[in-house]
């Protein structure tokens, strides 16, 4: 049996879980599929109800927002299948054999289907977010196998119900940013293998500039929570690419540099990533690190402006 486990937060459903449906029936395999809101408004609840009409759906519904990490814990345990395939709520199913092609890897513990985009999904509003998408995520399965640790996503995944027997996500997390990341470093340290694969899921739901900029700093203020737990691996931060260059500014004594840095042409880089039509990625990067920067040191230095 397959459970596929939709955590989702103000957002209509309704023909994801409807094509998935059709296309277990189709494969003719055991299935169900729950779909957990976690704290959505009543609108978008009012609206998935009718979910429960689809054919082996289950509507579940959380009047709290708990975060990623709980509410994919909660998919698990709730989930009777022996094969867990978690799917974010903000994908379209790109054609009629997204399950099979999972089916036909199920001998795996860990199997990532990847991501990508149309291009018809352009536009200026949401240009940053698009680039990251294109640029950075939208990668072949060959790829992402290179480095099947570091190119580990939770947004379409396939996992095995024993595994979350000794790997879960980190609750201690409620806030946003670099979920995934622990996770996918704790089945590294399992040597639980993942195998990337060529099954991916559409991203429909893209952000303007604006929030993902947001969500970015979010994520970044969480890793540097992340960075604060004692029971953290510095392993686990060398793997994180921004955190890695952090470190070693740091140990160069030059991270105030960045952070300076940061302070002067802030709003310049902002300007740039949320008003050009075409972001360059290595300024976002750039942004990235002296944020952490920034951030970090203030916390480290609470006397220091």
């Amino acid at each position: 049996m397959i459970s596929i486990c939709i955590p989702t937060y103000n957002y209509n459903v309704e023909k994801l879980v409807t094509d998935l449906s059709l296309q277990c029936k189709a494969a003719a395999v055991d299935f169900e599929i729950i779909v957990l809101e976690d704290g959505s408004d009543e609108n978008h609840v009012a609206e998935n109800k009718s979910i429960e009409n689809i054919a082996g759906a289950k509507h579940v519904i959380n009047s709290e927002n708990f975060g990623r990490s709980i509410t994919r814990n909660t998919l698990a345990d709730m989930a009777k299948g022996d094969k867990l395939i978690f799917i974010d709520c903000d994908s379209e199913i790109p054609d009629s054999q997204y399950i099979t092609r999972y089916l036909e890897h199920s001998d795996y513990d860990v199997v990532c289907g990847g991501t990508t985009y149309k291009e018809t999904q352009y536009s200026p509003e949401i240009s940053l977010r698009y680039t990251f998408g294109t640029k950075v995520e939208k990668t072949l399965g060959s790829q992402r196998n290179q480095a099947p640790y570091s190119a580990f996503t939770t947004n379409n995944m396939m996992v095995s119900k024993k595994v979350f027997e000794k790997i879960r996500f980190c609750e201690s997390l409620r806030k946003y940013g670099h979920e995934d990341s622990l996770f996918g470093f704790d089945l590294q340290e399992n040597h639980i293998q993942i195998l990337h694969i060529d099954n991916p899921v559409i991203h429909k739901g893209i952000e303007s500039n604006e929030i993902f900029l947001a969500k970015t700093k979010a994520g970044i203020e969480n890793l540097v929570t992340i960075s604060k737990l004692e029971n953290i691996s510095p392993k686990f931060l060398e793997n994180i690419r921004v955190y890695r260059t952090y470190t070693k500014l740091k140990r160069m004594k030059i991270a105030w540099t960045a952070r300076i840095n940061f302070r002067i042409f802030k709003r310049v880089l902002e300007k740039h990533l949320i008003k050009s039509k075409r972001p360059k990625l290595l300024l976002f990067n750039i942004y990235k690190l002296g944020y952490l920067c920034n951030i970090a040191t203030a916390i480290e230095n609470p006397n220091k402006n």
